[in-house]
């Protein structure tokens, strides 16, 4: 049986749009909480919210059905790669610089899964335009970090880990794409739980045991982006990653800035530098080119 050709045209650009919109909502949430919430219990907190849900929901339309072998592994790497890590990493960034500004230096996720896609997916390798897109695109984050970051200081130190997290993200879009895992729902469940596990790990051993003493609107905002920011586009984001190439998939990290600023600016009246705007723009042309169908 022939393999099911990739998702193009509309049919990839709602999904798109749609995972893009609900996975923004978070950058401006979890700036919000870094003032009163250590990175590691946010994570943790966000995580336990995300597996409750998914596994209700998981339970419920028989998802675990015809699990195939070593399900638990893929979740635990996923749980890692897309979730705790990741997540403390942009919590931690987010003290220091603006939500667009996180969101645009994540937006080159493409640019390493078009690079990763050299050395593990054979069929989907890009071309030379490739170079030159992952070139463009970082010259944009030199733009959108400025001078005085060039320099040293908390501004270079906040954007390296994005672009760790960055690089974190396409490592599990490349690992889905090729493992191809299985469902969606359950895959879902597997990975919020790794990663509530490993961020619940972390807090034990790196923050204080008030940690998780917050108000109720704190945690309310935790389940916030626990739910709507991390489980629903997640699932979705798993689906799409099976059915789409790997680097149409990533496209998600190309459209999220936009929908960034704009919950930016209606929750924190933060409002992006034209310098960022800049920086941004030239990122997003790296993206294109980088991604970009010849």
């Amino acid at each position: 049986m022939s393999e099911a050709l990739p998702l193009s045209g509309w049919p990839l650009w709602w999904r798109l749009l749609l995972v893009s919109s609900l996975w923004a909502t978070a950058f401006p949430v979890v700036r919000l909480l870094t003032r009163s919430m250590p990175p590691f219990a946010l994570s943790f907190g966000r995580g336990v919210a995300a597996v409750l849900v998914m596994l209700g929901f998981a339970l419920a339309t028989g998802a675990f059905r015809g699990l195939r072998r070593g399900f638990w592994r893929h979740g635990a790497l996923l749980g890692t790669t897309n979730g705790w890590l990741p997540n403390c990493l942009i919590a931690v960034a987010l003290v220091s610089l603006g939500a667009a500004t996180v969101s645009l230096i994540q937006s080159t996720t493409p640019l390493f899964v078009a690079l990763l896609a050299f050395g593990f997916l054979p069929t989907e390798r890009p071309g030379l335009r490739t170079l030159a897109g992952m070139a463009v695109g970082f010259a944009g984050i030199a733009v959108i970090l400025g001078p005085q970051a060039l320099l040293g200081g908390s501004g270079l130190l906040a954007g390296g880990l994005v672009l760790l997290a960055a690089l974190s993200y396409a490592v599990g879009t490349v690992y889905v794409r090729r493992r191809q895992p299985g469902s969606p729902v359950a895959l879902s469940v597997g990975q919020q739980a790794g990663s509530a596990a490993g961020a619940g790990v972390m807090t034990l051993l790196f923050e204080p045991a008030g940690a998780f003493d917050q108000p109720i609107e704190v945690w309310g905002a935790v389940l916030w982006v626990g739910v709507v920011a991390s489980a629903l586009p997640l699932t979705f984001f798993l689906s799409l990653a099976q059915r789409a190439r790997a680097t149409d998939a990533a496209m998600t990290g190309y459209l999220q800035p936009g929908f960034a600023a704009v919950f930016a600016a209606l929750l924190l009246a933060e409002w992006p530098e034209p310098r960022v705007l800049l920086g941004g723009a030239v990122v997003l042309l790296g993206v294109w080119l980088a991604t970009g169908r010849r």
